[in-house]
């Protein structure tokens, strides 16, 4: 059941009409210069809060040359993880296990449970030198993985923060750089200490090297990024009208108690001008043609 805007009284099912029965004010617009001004404002704060929101991701991606250009090697650390970066088997009486160092080697390891058996192999007494080797060399593989992956979702969401995200990107890259010279170094280890076990064998690759490589072209790009920021260009009044709609939203400031226009630009004083113009041009002819029917 419906009330009167103004007055409070209950309305039934038989009050059709746009009047209110006790009070008799015109229900429809009540309030009526109140909310268009609440709604120009709203409209005023929310399209500038996403226009400046637009201005940031269209410059995280495309604001400059060094941003195409992250674009460009922003898959380069993961597709260095589809080429072969070595492998190892495990041979057992009636089984053997050949798994490489790639994409699909960590997902068969992971998701095979192949993992879980070379870790407890990893403690053992006879053999545990061997599967201590190999577990930490794919743990280290495994982290270079990782930091491949991110560099690619973190440049993907750039946009979240214009102006640290690079400076993220880069540390996301050394540390892919130095996952990578620890997993070089760790197969070595795991290769040399399979030659001595009966139950491993092993092998190393040359994608690693590329995987440096790939990890050193994205840190070059993002130490650029952050001695040369990303220009945005936003229109006047738009960063001070995002800031006012997010303590608006936040409760921090009644939307009523601003005025229109909430920021006051160049181009709303243009506007208030013309209408001041079209308001005197208006009353101008009023009191023309009042003095002429006096006349």
């Amino acid at each position: 059941m419906s009330t009167c805007p103004k007055c409070g009284k209950k309305l039934h099912l038989t009050n059709v009409s746009q009047f209110c029965p006790a009070c008799g004010v015109n229900m429809r617009f009540v309030n009526f210069e109140e909310d268009f001004y609440r709604e120009a404002k709203i409209a005023e704060l929310s399209q500038a809060a996403m226009g400046v929101k637009i201005k940031r991701f269209k410059a995280s991606f495309v604001g400059s040359k060094l941003t195409i250009a992250r674009l460009a090697v922003m898959f380069l650390p993961i597709l260095t993880f589809l080429i072969p970066q070595g492998g190892f088997s495990i041979l057992l009486p009636y089984k053997e296990t050949a798994v490489s160092f790639g994409a699909l080697g960590l997902y068969q390891l992971f998701g095979g449970g192949d993992l879980g058996y070379i870790a407890q192999m990893a403690g053992s007494g006879a053999f545990g030198g061997g599967f201590s080797a190999l577990i930490a060399a794919i743990y280290a593989y495994a982290a270079a993985a990782v930091c491949a992956v991110l560099a690619l979702l973190l440049t993907v969401f750039c946009f979240i923060s214009i102006k640290n995200m690079q400076k993220i990107l880069a540390g996301v890259s050394c540390a892919g750089i130095a996952a990578s010279c620890a997993a070089i170094i760790l197969i070595a280890r795991f290769v040399s200490a399979a030659q001595s076990s009966a139950l491993l064998s092993g092998h190393g690759g040359f994608g690693l090297y590329i995987s440096i490589l790939a990890f050193a072209a994205v840190l070059a790009v993002n130490i650029l990024l952050v001695r040369r920021p990303v220009p945005v260009e936003y229109t006047e009044g738009a960063v001070e009208r995002a800031a006012m709609w997010k303590r608006v939203r936040a409760g921090e400031v009644k939307i009523d108690d601003l005025p229109q226009p909430v920021v006051v630009t160049e181009a709303t004083k243009k506007i208030d001008e013309e209408i001041a113009k079209e308001e005197a041009s208006y009353e101008e002819k009023i009191a023309k043609r009042e003095a002429e029917q006096n006349a």
